[in-house]
């Protein structure tokens, strides 16, 4: 059978509203998008995660040729500037979308195709973008300090509904798994986390060969804690009881500047487990990176290391601005443009162009370049924020900010921000 493609095609319709929605089954919420979209769980109608009115409301406008606010602003601002966003992106992708679209395309109550979950903060890292809902680290972090850096990053881990959340997510499951063509784990590392093993096990005992199955990692464990999960899953991809295990792998840049961004991340570590992830033969690898303004100036050191990597096994790289992109502390819009242009014109010389993976992250990169070249000017006050929260960061880690950052600092200096 031929490729099917998301059949709804209005300037703004997203192959992501319809098909796609994320569990946070800690801080009780979903959306059908990382950006967009976001509604309470409830136990009550848990069951209608994915049809909530506030998801069947962005559909109904998105098939006026609309956009819906909510968050697709980040799209809608990137295909502005003549860029691929993640909404033109995912339109490409085929075959993964509610079945039920090819015989009414006006539908706004759908069945989801793929769901993603964050089962529990659970990690083992402290992202300097992350905050306490995802990362265990930060969470005891902030309860040593009294809190987070800045007050809306607090999460109060009284309310968390894991336990609440999770024998729902289950009870839904087992009555909608085989109607799901691709399935995301997110953390915390999940790889830390009891809930992957008992999907494997539950694949092993209840095989769904249509499904793709991802995970977002890390990569920061010991080898011989990692490779035992990491058997299981290749058993499972070449017994035939999934159709393709995905395993990206979460990176900004490299070197120090990734070591301080990704705090508890070691590059030593990190490769050996990479290759030892290529020598299984079993998986579509990937890295995700986060791009801010600390991580640009760095970022044409991981490529360097991209095109080791992919002399081994071919690998694909997604990229994306941190989020939210409007009100992070790391946005990287505050400073002028000409502060990363060597480092982006080093990007472009460095990233390949032969395959369909290859081009898709030019584009993306473009997309996000362009953007960064009509907003980028030097904003003080969020200047002003930046460093009172690497400062403050710096305090609680023993770190140095203004060394690893030389450039940045720099650039701080010299426009009387410091």
């Amino acid at each position: 059978m031929s490729d099917r493609y998301f059949p709804i095609r209005t300037e703004t319709s997203c192959r992501l509203k319809w098909s796609w929605s994320t569990l946070y089954l800690n801080a009780g919420h979903t959306g059908s998008c990382h950006r967009a979209s976001v509604s309470n769980l409830t136990t009550e109608e848990f069951d209608n995660f994915h049809n909530t009115p506030v998801k069947i409301r962005d559909r109904s406008v998105m098939l006026q040729g609309q956009w819906p606010g909510n968050g697709c602003e980040y799209c809608r601002d990137i295909e502005k500037v003549g860029g691929v966003s993640d909404r033109l992106f995912q339109i490409q992708v085929p075959n993964i979308y509610p079945d039920e679209l090819n015989y009414d395309t006006t539908l706004t109550n759908v069945t989801p195709t793929v769901l993603e979950i964050f089962f529990s903060n659970t990690c083992n890292l402290a992202c300097i973008y992350c905050d306490a809902r995802l990362s265990s680290v930060i969470q005891s972090e902030n309860k040593k300090f009294g809190g987070a850096i800045l007050p809306e990053l607090n999460f109060n881990y009284v309310d968390n509904r894991y336990k609440e959340l999770v024998p729902k997510f289950w009870n839904w499951f087992e009555k909608n798994y085989k109607k799901l063509k691709r399935l995301q784990l997110l953390g915390g590392e999940p790889f830390l986390q009891r809930d992957i093993l008992k999907l494997i096990d539950y694949f092993d005992q209840n095989p769904h060969p249509e499904l793709e199955f991802n995970l977002v990692t890390n990569l920061m464990l010991p080898p011989d804690v990692l490779n035992p999960t990491l058997e299981k899953l290749k058993t499972l991809k070449n017994s035939g009881k999934l159709k393709r295990i995905d395993i990206n792998v979460s990176v900004d840049c490299w070197g120090e500047t990734q070591e301080y961004i990704r705090h508890g991340f070691n590059t030593e570590t990190f490769e050996q487990n990479l290759l030892m992830l290529m020598e299984k033969n079993a998986f579509r690898i990937g890295l995700v990176s986060t791009v801010t303004s600390l991580s640009i100036p760095s970022m044409p050191l991981l490529a360097v290391k991209y095109n080791e990597w992919c002399k081994k096994q071919k690998i694909f790289w997604y990229m994306h601005f941190v989020l939210p992109i409007d009100n992070s502390v790391f946005d990287p819009t505050i400073v002028e443009y000409s502060y990363y242009k060597p480092h982006i014109d080093t990007m472009y010389n460095l990233l390949p162009s032969e395959t369909w993976d290859d081009k898709t992250t030019l584009e993306v990169f473009t997309g996000i370049v362009e953007k960064l070249k009509k907003e980028c000017n030097t904003q003080h006050h969020k200047l002003n924020r930046l460093v009172y929260y690497l400062d403050k960061n710096d305090s609680r880690r023993n770190l140095d900010w203004k060394n690893v950052f030389s450039d940045l600092y720099n650039f701080i200096e010299t426009n009387h921000v410091v």
